[in-house]
């Protein structure tokens, strides 16, 4: 392909990547309402959030495999078409299971589109472009994230919760205009079989991680019966190693994930990413039950963090060929422990200003994280399994946010139950400000010189597209 062609289908792709973004962020602001509206506890928030959640990272590894075998764009275009049945079907539900129904078929949908403007940069960007694409597909997602939460609020506020679900099912139908006219069609290489024991195998550990919470807020935390899904976590996480250490072409590519730029980034992106949404739900619980404003103000708060994070986004990816991979990653860590730490003062009297300075910080803070980690990740990775790995690493990433999602429902039900609602915020942000403090023992581990830093290059590899008239030479 032509350079000035790669970049025209790259930010269409991106556009479309924005609005599916926009639908998965715009539902938490809507949490309370649709509780309110089927006359249900705050807890029930975790069954919402567990449909979602298994949706949106369960499903990424079998895309990431789909898109290398076939053809990334079959797979995008479905998720387009799936978001707009899932809102519908949130939209329209008689019954609360029904919603958490639609809300899995919406998770599925982000799970199908949003991991692959980071697949597209492994493909058609050298690592001298990487840096710059990668900051500016994270600017292009995290525009849905800034968007997302205060144009939902001003709907719920205004039309009821349901309409915003339906601008959702209406961005899916924009979302597969943008995919099927304007993204090219890479082709896959359609060999090896189908890792069918690897899908079960990855969507039991993830049922078991993310129910661990479910069975906490239904049981309490002093009952055994959240053991029964650990036990099923751990078990089918070893016997998922077991079974792709095995395959040809494996869902999970095991042999990757050992090696330190995969394995070091990834836990620290899932003590970063754990912090960075538990205070977006605590944010959402506490405003409006604590504090008693109104959906509107949630959003405002939630636009300052992505807003920032979106501008961080554009400057980590301009600045990688400066700085080195453990000064930046080190600098998002600093960041996140100040600003979750600010929220360990938080009373019922604390002013928006307050709220607001402390959101900038996690969001400039995850936001330098971002284009920095996946960029890492990129650096030793195998062209031909860029779609496993790209999606298997954003996998993680989102069940971290999944996790801390459920991690702070759970924990502000709790301190409700105890009475102790006021205090909800500032004595879980503690526990945030500890697990990202943690960060630090494994920076270090980072290699010093890393592809896309500081120089340091290698040229991207060629990759095939089904039509004659782009010519990808230019991109080496």
């Amino acid at each position: 392909m032509e350079e000035k062609s790669i970049r025209k289908s790259f930010h269409i792709l991106c556009i479309g990547v924005t609005f599916v973004v926009f639908a998965e962020a715009s539902g938490l602001v809507a949490y309370p309402k649709m509780l309110e509206n089927f006359d249900l506890s705050t807890g029930y928030a975790v069954w919402m959030q567990l449909g979602f959640a298994l949706g949106l990272t369960g499903f990424q590894p079998l895309f990431g495999w789909l898109g290398d075998y076939f053809n990334q764009k079959m797979v995008i275009i479905l998720g387009s078409i799936l978001l707009t049945i899932g809102s519908s079907l949130v939209a329209l539900a008689p019954f609360f299971w029904v919603l958490v129904v639609g809300m899995f078929i919406k998770g599925v949908a982000g799970a199908a589109v949003i991991p692959a403007g980071f697949t597209y940069v492994g493909k058609f960007f050298n690592d001298e472009q990487r840096g710059k694409a990668l900051g500016i597909f994270g600017f292009y997602s995290v525009i849905g994230g800034v968007l997302g939460p205060v144009i939902s609020g001003v709907f719920v506020d205004s039309l009821g919760w349901t309409s915003i679900f339906w601008f959702c099912a209406l961005l899916g139908i924009v979302s597969f205009l943008l995919f099927f006219t304007g993204v090219p069609k890479v082709q896959g290489k359609k060999s090896g079989s189908f890792d069918f024991l690897g899908v079960i195998f990855v969507l039991l550990t993830l049922i078991g991680i993310l129910t661990i919470p479910t069975f906490i807020n239904s049981y309490g935390i002093s009952s055994w019966m959240w053991l029964p899904p650990f036990g099923v976590f751990v078990i089918a996480f070893l016997l998922l190693i077991v079974v792709e250490k095995k395959q040809k072409d494996p869902l999970v590519d095991i042999n990757y994930a050992a090696n330190r730029n995969f394995w070091v980034t990834s836990i620290i992106s899932v003590l970063l990413f754990v912090t960075f949404s538990s205070v977006m739900y605590l944010l959402t619980f506490f405003v409006q039950g604590v504090q008693e404003k109104s959906s509107t103000i949630v959003g405002l708060l939630q636009m300052a963090l992505f807003a920032t994070m979106a501008v961080a986004n554009l400057l980590s990816g301009r600045w990688m060929s400066r700085l080195s991979a453990r000064f930046m990653i080190g600098l998002s860590i600093v960041l996140l422990v100040g600003g979750s730490g600010m929220l360990i003062a938080v009373t019922v009297e604390t002013s928006f200003l307050y709220l607001l300075i402390s959101m900038c910080l996690i969001g400039i803070g995850i936001g330098f994280a971002g284009p920095a980690t996946r960029a890492v990740v990129l650096s030793k990775a195998d062209p031909s399994r860029l779609g496993a790995i790209t999606f298997t690493y954003t996998m993680i990433e989102n069940t971290a946010q999944r996790v801390g999602a459920s991690f702070a429902i759970v924990t502000y039900a709790l301190f409700v139950a105890g009475g102790n609602a006021v205090s909800a915020l500032s004595s879980t942000a503690l526990i945030l400000t500890i697990l990202t403090a943690m960060s630090f023992i494994f920076l270090y581990l980072i290699p010093k010189k890393v592809k896309g830093f500081q120089g340091v290059t290698e040229s991207a590899q060629k990759v095939e597209v089904d039509t004659t008239e782009y010519d990808m030479s230019s991109t080496k």
